[in-house]
Protein backbone atom coordinates (compact mmCIF):
# COMPACT_ATOMS: atom_id res chain seq x y z
CA UNK A 1 0.00 0.00 0.00
CA UNK A 2 2.92 2.31 0.69
CA UNK A 3 4.88 1.20 -2.35
CA UNK A 4 1.67 2.19 -4.57
CA UNK A 5 1.21 5.94 -2.42
CA UNK A 6 5.04 6.52 -3.48
CA UNK A 7 4.48 5.59 -7.08
CA UNK A 8 1.28 7.44 -7.41
CA UNK A 9 3.11 10.82 -5.79
CA UNK A 10 6.16 10.31 -8.42
CA UNK A 11 3.63 10.13 -11.34
CA UNK A 12 1.59 13.30 -10.10
CA UNK A 13 5.14 15.20 -9.98
CA UNK A 14 6.32 14.01 -13.14
CA UNK A 15 3.03 15.82 -14.90
CA UNK A 16 3.70 18.85 -12.48
CA UNK A 17 7.25 19.11 -14.31
CA UNK A 18 5.79 18.65 -17.39
CA UNK A 19 3.40 21.31 -17.08
CA UNK A 20 5.80 23.98 -16.23
CA UNK A 21 8.17 22.92 -19.26
CA UNK A 22 5.12 23.30 -21.51
CA UNK A 23 5.12 26.75 -20.00
CA UNK A 24 8.18 27.74 -20.37
CA UNK A 25 8.78 26.96 -23.68
CA UNK A 26 5.62 29.14 -24.91
CA UNK A 27 8.53 32.39 -23.74
CA UNK A 28 12.43 32.41 -25.70
CA UNK A 29 15.77 32.59 -24.31
CA UNK A 30 15.50 36.83 -24.18
CA UNK A 31 12.20 36.90 -22.37
CA UNK A 32 13.77 35.13 -19.95
CA UNK A 33 17.23 36.68 -19.76
CA UNK A 34 14.90 40.26 -19.29
CA UNK A 35 13.26 38.72 -16.92
CA UNK A 36 16.41 37.94 -14.75
CA UNK A 37 17.39 41.53 -15.56
CA UNK A 38 14.84 42.54 -14.48
CA UNK A 39 14.80 40.84 -11.25
CA UNK A 40 18.25 41.79 -10.62
CA UNK A 41 18.09 45.68 -11.73
CA UNK A 42 14.46 45.85 -9.08
CA UNK A 43 16.94 44.06 -6.55
CA UNK A 44 20.01 46.74 -6.99
CA UNK A 45 17.26 49.63 -6.82
CA UNK A 46 16.03 48.21 -3.77
CA UNK A 47 19.02 48.05 -2.46
CA UNK A 48 20.23 51.78 -3.48
CA UNK A 49 17.17 52.88 -2.14
CA UNK A 50 17.40 51.18 1.17
CA UNK A 51 21.23 52.51 1.40
CA UNK A 52 19.80 56.05 0.58
CA UNK A 53 17.22 55.40 3.39
CA UNK A 54 19.73 54.32 6.35
CA UNK A 55 22.34 56.95 4.66
CA UNK A 56 19.31 59.59 5.08
CA UNK A 57 18.28 58.20 8.32
CA UNK A 58 22.06 58.57 9.73
CA UNK A 59 22.18 61.68 8.35
CA UNK A 60 19.15 62.97 10.79
CA UNK A 61 19.92 60.39 13.68
CA UNK A 62 24.09 60.11 14.01
CA UNK A 63 22.92 57.60 17.02
CA UNK A 64 21.09 55.41 14.71
CA UNK A 65 23.54 52.60 15.67
CA UNK A 66 22.73 52.24 18.88
CA UNK A 67 19.64 51.49 20.09
CA UNK A 68 17.48 53.57 22.62
CA UNK A 69 18.09 52.69 26.20
CA UNK A 70 16.83 53.07 29.63
CA UNK A 71 20.22 52.93 32.09
CA UNK A 72 18.52 55.08 34.44
CA UNK A 73 21.84 56.45 35.92
CA UNK A 74 24.20 59.32 35.76
CA UNK A 75 27.33 59.67 34.07
CA UNK A 76 30.26 61.62 35.81
CA UNK A 77 32.73 62.73 33.48
CA UNK A 78 35.55 64.46 35.75
CA UNK A 79 37.15 67.22 33.66
CA UNK A 80 39.73 70.28 33.84
CA UNK A 81 39.03 73.29 34.86
CA UNK A 82 40.27 76.51 33.78
CA UNK A 83 42.76 76.69 36.80
CA UNK A 84 43.43 80.81 35.63
CA UNK A 85 44.05 79.68 32.27
CA UNK A 86 42.08 79.23 28.89
CA UNK A 87 42.23 76.15 28.32
CA UNK A 88 39.70 74.35 31.04
CA UNK A 89 36.46 71.94 29.70
CA UNK A 90 33.90 73.64 27.73
CA UNK A 91 32.79 70.56 25.83
CA UNK A 92 30.80 68.36 27.99
CA UNK A 93 29.10 70.61 30.02
CA UNK A 94 27.35 74.02 28.56
CA UNK A 95 28.77 77.18 30.41
CA UNK A 96 26.96 80.49 30.24
CA UNK A 97 29.45 82.00 28.41
CA UNK A 98 30.91 80.06 26.10
CA UNK A 99 30.14 80.15 22.53
CA UNK A 100 29.51 76.52 21.87
CA UNK A 101 27.33 76.12 25.19
CA UNK A 102 23.62 75.60 22.86
CA UNK A 103 25.48 72.54 20.80
CA UNK A 104 26.91 70.87 23.71
CA UNK A 105 23.32 71.08 25.40
CA UNK A 106 21.72 69.50 22.07
CA UNK A 107 24.12 66.68 22.06
CA UNK A 108 23.95 66.42 25.28
CA UNK A 109 20.35 65.92 24.95
CA UNK A 110 20.51 63.45 22.22
CA UNK A 111 22.90 60.91 24.11
CA UNK A 112 20.77 61.10 27.56
CA UNK A 113 17.56 60.18 25.57
CA UNK A 114 18.81 57.44 23.65
CA UNK A 115 20.26 56.36 26.68
CA UNK A 116 18.50 56.59 29.43
CA UNK A 117 21.34 58.83 31.26
CA UNK A 118 21.96 62.16 33.16
CA UNK A 119 25.00 63.64 32.58
CA UNK A 120 27.33 65.79 34.65
CA UNK A 121 30.60 67.02 35.79
CA UNK A 122 33.17 67.28 38.02
CA UNK A 123 35.76 70.39 37.50
CA UNK A 124 39.11 69.48 38.94
CA UNK A 125 42.26 72.07 39.46
CA UNK A 126 44.16 69.11 39.82
CA UNK A 127 43.65 65.86 37.72
CA UNK A 128 46.89 63.89 38.47
CA UNK A 129 45.78 64.16 42.07
CA UNK A 130 42.47 63.00 41.86
CA UNK A 131 42.70 60.31 39.28
CA UNK A 132 45.05 58.77 41.55
CA UNK A 133 42.77 59.39 44.34
CA UNK A 134 40.18 57.94 42.18
CA UNK A 135 42.49 54.46 41.81
CA UNK A 136 43.15 53.92 45.45
CA UNK A 137 40.09 54.88 47.33
CA UNK A 138 37.51 54.79 43.89
CA UNK A 139 36.13 58.17 42.16
CA UNK A 140 32.97 59.52 41.72
CA UNK A 141 33.39 59.78 37.87
CA UNK A 142 32.75 56.99 35.42
CA UNK A 143 34.96 58.75 32.77
CA UNK A 144 37.74 61.27 32.64
CA UNK A 145 38.99 64.06 30.15
CA UNK A 146 42.23 64.68 30.86
CA UNK A 147 44.58 66.73 29.00
CA UNK A 148 46.83 64.36 27.12
CA UNK A 149 50.13 65.56 28.19
CA UNK A 150 48.57 64.77 32.05
CA UNK A 151 46.88 61.52 30.92
CA UNK A 152 50.40 60.13 28.97
CA UNK A 153 52.83 59.74 32.38
CA UNK A 154 50.37 58.05 34.02
CA UNK A 155 49.08 55.18 31.54
CA UNK A 156 52.30 53.12 33.19
CA UNK A 157 50.27 53.27 36.94
CA UNK A 158 47.78 51.20 35.62
CA UNK A 159 45.13 54.58 35.93
CA UNK A 160 43.30 53.58 32.64
CA UNK A 161 41.46 50.38 30.96
CA UNK A 162 42.86 49.62 27.38
CA UNK A 163 40.07 51.30 25.32
CA UNK A 164 40.90 48.47 22.67
CA UNK A 165 38.95 46.08 24.51
CA UNK A 166 35.94 47.54 23.62
CA UNK A 167 36.33 47.95 20.21
CA UNK A 168 32.54 45.97 19.76
CA UNK A 169 31.01 48.96 21.51
CA UNK A 170 33.00 52.17 20.48
CA UNK A 171 33.27 52.26 16.17
CA UNK A 172 37.08 53.47 15.83
CA UNK A 173 36.67 53.57 12.27
CA UNK A 174 34.00 55.89 12.75
CA UNK A 175 34.80 59.23 11.10
CA UNK A 176 33.64 61.05 14.25
CA UNK A 177 36.66 59.30 15.97
CA UNK A 178 40.09 60.80 15.42
CA UNK A 179 41.93 58.03 13.39
CA UNK A 180 45.34 60.38 13.46
CA UNK A 181 45.42 60.75 17.66
CA UNK A 182 44.54 56.54 17.28
CA UNK A 183 47.59 55.76 14.97
CA UNK A 184 49.64 58.21 16.76
CA UNK A 185 48.48 57.49 20.49
CA UNK A 186 48.37 53.52 20.33
CA UNK A 187 51.14 51.17 20.53
CA UNK A 188 51.61 47.75 21.05
CA UNK A 189 47.64 46.81 20.08
CA UNK A 190 46.58 48.60 23.10
CA UNK A 191 45.01 52.32 23.24
CA UNK A 192 44.57 53.99 26.74
CA UNK A 193 44.06 58.07 25.09
CA UNK A 194 42.05 58.75 22.38
CA UNK A 195 39.89 61.60 21.26
CA UNK A 196 37.16 62.66 18.85
CA UNK A 197 34.56 65.26 17.57
CA UNK A 198 33.68 65.69 21.45
CA UNK A 199 37.31 67.83 21.80
CA UNK A 200 36.84 71.07 21.56
CA UNK A 201 40.10 71.77 22.73
CA UNK A 202 42.08 69.45 20.40
CA UNK A 203 40.94 71.90 18.14
CA UNK A 204 41.94 74.85 20.03
CA UNK A 205 45.10 74.10 20.51
CA UNK A 206 46.59 73.49 16.77
CA UNK A 207 48.85 75.94 15.74
CA UNK A 208 48.67 78.53 13.16
CA UNK A 209 49.54 82.00 12.20
CA UNK A 210 47.33 85.15 11.31
CA UNK A 211 49.09 87.79 9.06
CA UNK A 212 48.30 91.35 8.55
CA UNK A 213 46.68 91.81 5.12
CA UNK A 214 46.88 95.56 5.42
CA UNK A 215 50.77 95.56 5.63
CA UNK A 216 51.11 92.89 2.95
CA UNK A 217 49.31 95.40 0.64
CA UNK A 218 51.38 98.86 2.21
CA UNK A 219 54.69 97.01 1.61
CA UNK A 220 53.94 95.18 -1.65
CA UNK A 221 54.59 92.22 -0.82
CA UNK A 222 54.00 88.47 -2.00
CA UNK A 223 50.12 86.91 -0.79
CA UNK A 224 50.84 84.26 1.51
CA UNK A 225 47.85 82.29 0.33
CA UNK A 226 49.65 82.34 -3.32
CA UNK A 227 52.60 81.32 -1.73
CA UNK A 228 51.11 78.37 0.17
CA UNK A 229 49.02 77.75 -2.89
CA UNK A 230 52.22 77.54 -4.98
CA UNK A 231 54.08 75.54 -2.12
CA UNK A 232 56.62 78.68 -1.65
CA UNK A 233 55.34 79.20 2.08
CA UNK A 234 58.99 78.33 3.69
CA UNK A 235 60.68 79.64 6.70
CA UNK A 236 63.07 81.22 4.62
CA UNK A 237 60.19 83.23 2.67
CA UNK A 238 58.69 83.79 5.97
CA UNK A 239 61.55 85.76 7.93
CA UNK A 240 62.62 88.00 4.76
CA UNK A 241 58.78 89.24 4.80
CA UNK A 242 59.10 90.12 8.14
CA UNK A 243 62.55 91.73 8.01
CA UNK A 244 60.73 93.86 4.99
CA UNK A 245 58.32 95.32 8.17
CA UNK A 246 60.19 95.69 11.41
CA UNK A 247 60.54 99.03 12.01
CA UNK A 248 61.30 101.61 14.67
CA UNK A 249 57.82 103.56 14.59
CA UNK A 250 57.11 104.30 18.25
CA UNK A 251 59.38 107.30 18.44
CA UNK A 252 61.73 105.66 20.82
CA UNK A 253 64.97 104.54 20.72
CA UNK A 254 65.32 100.48 19.73
CA UNK A 255 62.83 97.84 19.09
CA UNK A 256 60.32 97.01 21.46
CA UNK A 257 56.47 95.42 21.33
CA UNK A 258 55.19 98.93 20.64
CA UNK A 259 57.26 99.30 17.33
CA UNK A 260 56.18 97.62 14.31
CA UNK A 261 57.28 94.22 14.04
CA UNK A 262 57.20 91.64 11.25
CA UNK A 263 56.80 88.17 13.40
CA UNK A 264 55.72 88.00 17.05
CA UNK A 265 56.32 85.05 18.02
CA UNK A 266 56.37 82.18 21.11
CA UNK A 267 58.49 79.72 22.66
CA UNK A 268 56.24 77.00 21.90
CA UNK A 269 55.75 77.56 18.25
CA UNK A 270 59.59 76.75 18.13
CA UNK A 271 57.93 72.90 17.80
CA UNK A 272 55.42 73.99 15.45
CA UNK A 273 58.39 74.98 13.03
CA UNK A 274 60.25 71.35 13.84
CA UNK A 275 57.51 69.42 13.30
CA UNK A 276 55.91 71.83 10.23
CA UNK A 277 59.81 71.35 8.71
CA UNK A 278 58.79 67.55 8.57
CA UNK A 279 60.58 66.48 11.61
CA UNK A 280 59.22 64.44 14.91
CA UNK A 281 60.58 64.09 18.16
CA UNK A 282 59.83 60.00 17.75
CA UNK A 283 58.28 58.04 14.94
CA UNK A 284 56.77 54.72 15.40
CA UNK A 285 58.49 52.36 13.33
CA UNK A 286 56.78 49.71 10.84
CA UNK A 287 56.22 47.56 13.51
CA UNK A 288 54.39 50.20 15.69
CA UNK A 289 56.62 50.49 18.22
CA UNK A 290 58.37 54.39 18.85
CA UNK A 291 62.15 55.43 17.67
CA UNK A 292 63.75 58.51 18.88
CA UNK A 293 63.81 60.56 15.63
CA UNK A 294 64.45 64.42 17.32
CA UNK A 295 68.01 63.82 15.56
CA UNK A 296 69.34 63.32 12.30
CA UNK A 297 71.29 64.97 9.42
CA UNK A 298 68.37 66.70 8.54
CA UNK A 299 67.29 68.03 11.93
CA UNK A 300 70.30 70.06 12.64
CA UNK A 301 69.89 72.04 9.89
CA UNK A 302 66.60 72.67 10.39
CA UNK A 303 67.01 73.74 14.27
CA UNK A 304 69.53 75.98 13.17
CA UNK A 305 67.60 77.70 10.59
CA UNK A 306 64.57 78.00 13.73
CA UNK A 307 67.58 79.38 15.83
CA UNK A 308 68.43 82.03 12.94
CA UNK A 309 64.71 83.35 13.41
CA UNK A 310 64.17 83.21 16.79
CA UNK A 311 67.61 85.59 17.66
CA UNK A 312 66.73 87.84 14.18
CA UNK A 313 66.46 91.56 14.93
CA UNK A 314 63.04 91.11 12.86
CA UNK A 315 61.61 88.92 15.14
CA UNK A 316 59.86 89.69 18.91
CA UNK A 317 59.79 86.54 20.74
CA UNK A 318 56.96 86.89 22.64
CA UNK A 319 58.58 85.58 26.75
CA UNK A 320 61.06 88.18 26.59
CA UNK A 321 58.97 91.13 26.77
CA UNK A 322 55.97 89.51 29.35
CA UNK A 323 56.90 92.20 32.12
CA UNK A 324 56.90 95.04 29.50
CA UNK A 325 53.86 94.17 27.99
CA UNK A 326 52.18 93.68 31.61
CA UNK A 327 53.07 96.84 33.31
CA UNK A 328 51.61 98.97 30.09
CA UNK A 329 48.24 97.29 30.91
CA UNK A 330 48.11 94.19 28.98
CA UNK A 331 47.21 90.61 30.22
CA UNK A 332 50.18 89.26 29.13
CA UNK A 333 52.78 89.01 25.74
CA UNK A 334 50.43 87.06 23.85
CA UNK A 335 47.76 89.35 24.04
CA UNK A 336 49.99 92.43 23.26
CA UNK A 337 51.31 90.64 20.02
CA UNK A 338 47.73 89.98 18.78
CA UNK A 339 47.14 93.87 19.98
CA UNK A 340 49.79 94.74 17.73
CA UNK A 341 48.54 93.07 14.53
CA UNK A 342 44.75 94.14 15.68
CA UNK A 343 46.34 97.72 15.60
CA UNK A 344 48.46 97.03 12.09
CA UNK A 345 51.29 97.28 14.11
CA UNK A 346 52.51 93.38 13.34
CA UNK A 347 52.97 91.23 10.17
CA UNK A 348 52.71 87.85 11.74
CA UNK A 349 51.82 86.55 14.53
CA UNK A 350 52.01 82.89 16.10
CA UNK A 351 48.62 81.30 17.67
CA UNK A 352 46.81 78.45 18.71
CA UNK A 353 43.34 78.37 17.01
CA UNK A 354 41.35 79.53 20.15
CA UNK A 355 43.42 82.32 20.02
CA UNK A 356 41.01 83.78 16.82
CA UNK A 357 37.49 83.99 18.75
CA UNK A 358 40.18 86.67 20.72
CA UNK A 359 40.60 88.97 17.46
CA UNK A 360 36.68 89.98 16.99
CA UNK A 361 37.66 92.99 18.84
CA UNK A 362 39.64 93.89 15.92
CA UNK A 363 37.32 93.16 12.96
CA UNK A 364 36.52 96.92 12.40
CA UNK A 365 40.61 98.26 12.10
CA UNK A 366 41.96 95.11 11.10
CA UNK A 367 41.87 93.11 8.16
CA UNK A 368 43.80 89.76 9.01
CA UNK A 369 44.23 86.35 7.79
CA UNK A 370 45.14 82.57 8.93
CA UNK A 371 48.28 80.64 7.78
CA UNK A 372 49.57 77.39 8.24
CA UNK A 373 53.18 76.22 9.65
CA UNK A 374 55.78 77.07 6.84
CA UNK A 375 57.87 74.62 5.58
CA UNK A 376 61.61 74.03 5.73
CA UNK A 377 62.39 74.02 2.03
CA UNK A 378 60.07 74.60 -1.12
CA UNK A 379 60.57 70.80 -2.06
CA UNK A 380 59.29 69.41 1.45
CA UNK A 381 56.46 66.98 0.37
CA UNK A 382 53.64 68.88 2.24
CA UNK A 383 52.99 71.32 5.15
CA UNK A 384 52.15 69.99 8.72
CA UNK A 385 50.03 71.64 10.91
CA UNK A 386 51.14 70.35 14.92
CA UNK A 387 48.48 70.07 17.59
CA UNK A 388 50.10 71.53 20.67
CA UNK A 389 49.33 68.71 23.00
CA UNK A 390 49.86 69.91 26.26
CA UNK A 391 46.38 71.14 26.42
CA UNK A 392 44.30 69.15 23.68
CA UNK A 393 41.77 66.76 25.90
CA UNK A 394 41.51 63.23 25.43
CA UNK A 395 39.20 60.88 27.34
CA UNK A 396 39.90 57.48 29.63
CA UNK A 397 37.97 55.37 31.40
CA UNK A 398 39.65 54.64 34.78
CA UNK A 399 40.46 50.92 36.41
CA UNK A 400 38.23 51.68 38.59
CA UNK A 401 35.48 51.49 37.01
CA UNK A 402 32.84 48.27 37.94
CA UNK A 403 30.90 49.55 34.87
CA UNK A 404 33.56 50.25 31.69
CA UNK A 405 31.46 49.14 28.96
CA UNK A 406 28.54 51.57 29.98
CA UNK A 407 31.37 54.42 30.20
CA UNK A 408 32.56 52.83 26.57
CA UNK A 409 28.58 53.20 25.22
CA UNK A 410 28.71 56.76 26.48
CA UNK A 411 31.67 57.48 24.73
CA UNK A 412 30.42 56.19 21.56
CA UNK A 413 27.64 57.94 21.37
CA UNK A 414 28.82 61.48 22.79
CA UNK A 415 31.46 61.55 20.04
CA UNK A 416 28.84 59.98 17.21
CA UNK A 417 26.42 62.86 18.56
CA UNK A 418 29.25 65.66 18.34
CA UNK A 419 30.04 65.83 15.05
CA UNK A 420 26.54 67.69 13.74
CA UNK A 421 26.63 69.67 16.86
CA UNK A 422 29.07 70.96 18.81
CA UNK A 423 32.28 70.49 16.24
CA UNK A 424 30.52 71.35 13.04
CA UNK A 425 28.73 74.43 14.70
CA UNK A 426 32.44 75.08 16.28
CA UNK A 427 34.09 74.54 13.30
CA UNK A 428 31.79 76.52 10.79
CA UNK A 429 29.59 79.14 12.55
CA UNK A 430 31.87 80.66 15.54
CA UNK A 431 35.07 79.86 13.79
CA UNK A 432 34.95 80.46 9.65
CA UNK A 433 31.75 82.71 9.43
CA UNK A 434 32.45 84.44 12.84
CA UNK A 435 35.26 85.24 13.33
CA UNK A 436 37.46 84.81 9.66
CA UNK A 437 37.19 87.83 7.28
CA UNK A 438 38.01 86.36 3.63
CA UNK A 439 37.15 83.12 1.88
CA UNK A 440 40.79 82.26 1.54
CA UNK A 441 41.15 81.71 5.28
CA UNK A 442 38.26 79.64 5.75
CA UNK A 443 39.83 77.50 2.92
CA UNK A 444 43.19 77.86 4.74
CA UNK A 445 41.21 76.51 8.82
CA UNK A 446 40.16 73.39 6.58
CA UNK A 447 44.18 72.97 4.91
CA UNK A 448 45.31 73.21 8.30
CA UNK A 449 42.79 71.09 9.57
CA UNK A 450 43.79 68.09 6.86
CA UNK A 451 47.47 68.68 7.97
CA UNK A 452 47.06 68.26 11.56
CA UNK A 453 49.94 65.93 13.17
CA UNK A 454 50.38 64.31 16.70
CA UNK A 455 54.11 63.64 17.86
CA UNK A 456 53.97 60.53 20.29
CA UNK A 457 57.37 62.27 21.88
CA UNK A 458 55.61 65.18 22.42
CA UNK A 459 52.67 63.59 24.02
CA UNK A 460 54.80 61.27 26.45
CA UNK A 461 57.92 63.91 26.65
CA UNK A 462 59.86 61.04 27.67
CA UNK A 463 62.62 63.45 30.19
CA UNK A 464 61.70 66.65 28.47
CA UNK A 465 61.47 65.48 24.89
CA UNK A 466 58.55 67.73 24.14
CA UNK A 467 60.18 71.04 25.11
CA UNK A 468 63.97 69.98 23.53
CA UNK A 469 64.11 71.88 20.62
CA UNK A 470 62.74 75.27 22.31
CA UNK A 471 65.33 74.69 25.58
CA UNK A 472 67.95 74.65 21.83
CA UNK A 473 66.84 77.69 20.22
CA UNK A 474 65.46 80.27 22.42
CA UNK A 475 69.07 80.84 24.55
CA UNK A 476 71.84 83.00 23.32
CA UNK A 477 73.31 79.93 21.39
CA UNK A 478 71.78 76.89 19.59
CA UNK A 479 72.95 73.98 21.73
CA UNK A 480 71.05 71.25 19.72
CA UNK A 481 73.94 68.75 18.74
CA UNK A 482 75.49 69.17 23.02
CA UNK A 483 72.62 69.02 24.32
CA UNK A 484 71.12 65.60 22.53
CA UNK A 485 74.35 63.98 22.61
CA UNK A 486 74.05 64.68 26.62
CA UNK A 487 70.45 63.49 26.63
CA UNK A 488 69.62 61.09 24.45
CA UNK A 489 70.53 58.01 26.76
CA UNK A 490 68.02 59.66 29.03
CA UNK A 491 65.82 60.11 26.27
CA UNK A 492 66.28 56.13 25.10
CA UNK A 493 65.94 55.02 28.58
CA UNK A 494 62.27 56.65 29.31
CA UNK A 495 60.85 55.97 26.48
CA UNK A 496 61.85 52.11 26.43
CA UNK A 497 59.86 52.06 29.79
CA UNK A 498 56.79 52.85 27.88
CA UNK A 499 57.79 50.64 25.17
CA UNK A 500 58.02 47.62 28.28
CA UNK A 501 55.00 49.04 29.38
CA UNK A 502 52.64 48.44 26.06
CA UNK A 503 54.74 45.30 25.71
Amino acid sequence: MRFLKIVCLVIVLCMVAGIFAACNEKGDDKSKDESKTTSASEQESSAEDESSASESSEEKDPLSHIPYQNLDRDIVFLVENFNGGGYGSQEILPKEDSPISAYVAERNDMVEERLGVKIKEIRTDNMVNDLRLGMSAGGEYDIAMPHMTTAAPLIQEDLFLDLYEFSDIINFDAPYWDQNAEASLSMGNKLFLTTGDFSVLTMDVTHCILFNRKLINDYNLESPYDLVQNGNWTLDKMLSMAKAVTADTDGQPGITFKDTIGLFINNNYSNSLFIGSGESFARKNSEGVPELSVYNTNSVSVVEKIYSIFSDDAVLVDEQFNNDAIAAGYTNCYWAARDALGTNRALFVTISLSDIINMSQYTDSCDFGLLVTPKYTEDQDRYYSYISIVYASGCVIPSFNTEPETAALVLEAMAAASTSTVKTNYYERIIKMQKIQDEESEKMLDFIFDNRVYDIGALFNWNGLRDFVSSCVTGTANTFVASYDSQKEIFQQRMQETIDYYS
